[in-house]
């Protein structure tokens, strides 16, 4: 599997009273988030600070810890891009520390009269179908149910009849790996202990003459319909899984880059700001392609 290496934005004029500082959540929201509920207690994500969606965007990173995972989250509005935040993200815990994340982004100019709304029902589906996850016999392939929930979500937007979709990561990590599903082009990144990139899940996606993409499959996309693809990695101690939307992958970081904040931060929190703040940065000088920004990181403990 070829590195991603994104797009590189030739630089425009730098505003000197542009916000550079590093992005981080305030003391009450990180609290929060390290003491969520776990899923089997959690009866609905409302109000749940580790699921951001239908508009919110955090500060910084929020971190989620369990004895196999360190993990962290962050979603935003981005830079230079709209007064709104599209995208949407959740992450997660059963009381065994296994993690379960997704990230999601609503696709711009393709209906939807509220914005942020797509991607909210379908976070909400994945959070019914993560519950599901837990009452399934031994042996049971958890990626079933992860599938089931995406397509729920699909027949609703359609029935909504507003043209929206939405892209969607998904994630399930126990200590021996992780399974994940995939529809758009958001994407899963994999990196060793080393920093080293590994493997990533495809971008379902073309490109067209106008120079940017077509999505081939996501949820709510008709008629195509989505189309989700499987993932099993294995986990080593060290190891890293990055979920993330397009404002991290076309923000013009290469592999290397990512990886070497990654393994060089002391802990996932610490990482997800650290790549929040480039990538913010770059939007706002323009060598980024402006965007919502959310993405999700798991280091194997």
């Amino acid at each position: 599997m070829v590195a991603p290496e994104l797009v590189q934005v030739q630089p425009a004029v730098v505003f000197s009273w542009l916000p550079f500082g590093t992005v981080r959540a305030s003391a009450s929201a990180r609290a929060a988030a390290l003491n969520s509920a776990k899923l089997e207690a959690l009866a609905s994500p409302e109000g749940a600070p580790t699921m951001v969606v239908g508009g919110k965007q955090t500060k910084g990173a929020l971190p989620h810890q369990t004895p196999h995972f360190d993990a962290a989250l962050y979603s935003s509005r981005g830079r230079g891009y709209a007064r709104y935040n599209e995208d949407g993200a959740i992450l997660f815990s059963d009381q065994k520390g296994n993690l379960y994340a997704a990230v999601f982004d609503q696709a711009g100019g393709l209906g939807g009269r509220i914005r942020g709304a797509a991607s909210q029902l379908a976070a909400r589906e994945t959070f019914d179908a993560f519950k599901r996850v837990l009452t399934l016999p031994n042996g049971a392939d958890p990626a079933e149910a992860l599938i089931e929930g995406l397509m729920v979500a699909h027949h609703a937007l359609v029935q909504r009849g507003e043209g929206e979709v939405t892209t969607a990561v998904l994630l399930i990590a126990d200590p021996d790996g992780a399974t994940l599903v995939s529809s758009g082009d958001s994407a899963g990144l994999r990196f060793d202990r080393e920093g080293r990139f590994v493997d990533q899940t495809m971008k379902h996606e073309v490109a067209t003459p106008f120079g940017v993409g077509a999505l081939t499959h996501a949820v709510g996309l008709v008629p195509e319909e989505p189309s989700p693809e499987r993932y099993r990695w294995t986990f080593e101690r060290g190891d890293w899984i990055v979920l993330c939307t397009d404002g991290l992958l076309d923000a013009g970081l290469d592999a290397p880059t990512v990886g070497k904040i990654l393994i060089e931060a002391q802990s996932a929190e610490e990482a997800v700001n650290q790549l929040a703040s480039k990538v913010l940065r770059r939007m706002a000088l323009l060598q980024a392609k402006p965007d919502n920004l959310t993405m999700v990181a798991i280091k194997a403990r």
